[in-house]
């Protein structure tokens, strides 16, 4: 089974002593998720598999004329573990699970004063690479699937970043001593029917 969601995070940043105004961010590429799913009754059964998640934060703080404007985001991939407690017949259930997650591409883009720059690393130190996450599902027998996560770990290292701002020789250090993150989302699961095999009564 395939799933793909649309997101909508969140977080709560303090940096430098101070909280940050968050924004929410949406995201619809590329958040997918092959799953396996297995039924030991009626009403009771598990799923797990592989995915994909585009997550992040965006954030706002005082620049030195103007408020800048800063988003971050990683593509993680994970593996999901999760219960369903339901009507597994029909597809509606609710799902506890965990999903072990590794940040492996990050970027940030950077808005003030109507310019904006943008850097991207593999593998980056700017975040924290191995970060878990808690989450449940509740699904409908269409396929529909709404989704709350929570990550386990701080988004962003706890370490001193400078760069300056876009189009200027101001430079800012960035050092966030926390960095929650969660996100809900909406998405659907949907069967791939495989290829059926012709055989001498189809030709």
């Amino acid at each position: 089974m395939e799933a793909y969601e649309f997101i909508f995070s969140g977080g709560e940043v303090e940096a430098g002593g101070k909280k940050l105004d968050n924004i929410i961010r949406f995201t619809a590429f590329f958040n997918g998720q092959s799953q396996r799913h297995y039924n030991f009754s009626n009403g009771l059964g598990l799923f797990t598999g592989i995915g994909l998640h585009n997550v992040g934060q965006l954030n706002k703080f005082d620049g030195p004329e103007a408020k800048v404007e800063m988003k971050q985001r990683a593509y993680s991939i994970g593996v999901p573990l999760a219960f369903k407690l339901g009507n597994m017949v029909n597809g509606n259930y609710i799902a506890f699970g965990v999903e072990a997650e590794y940040m492996f591409q990050y970027k940030r883009k950077v808005w003030y004063k109507g310019e904006d720059d943008k850097t991207s690393e593999w593998f980056s130190d700017e975040v924290n690479g191995f970060n878990p996450s808690l989450f449940t599902d509740i699904r409908f027998h269409n396929g529909t699937f709404f989704r709350f996560k929570y990550y386990m770990n701080d988004f962003l290292a706890d370490k001193t970043t400078t760069f300056n701002l876009p189009d200027t020789n101001i430079p800012v250090s960035f050092k966030p001593e926390k960095s929650t993150m969660w996100y809900f989302s909406f998405g659907t699961a949907f069967k791939i029917k495989k290829k059926k095999k012709l055989t001498k009564d189809d030709v």
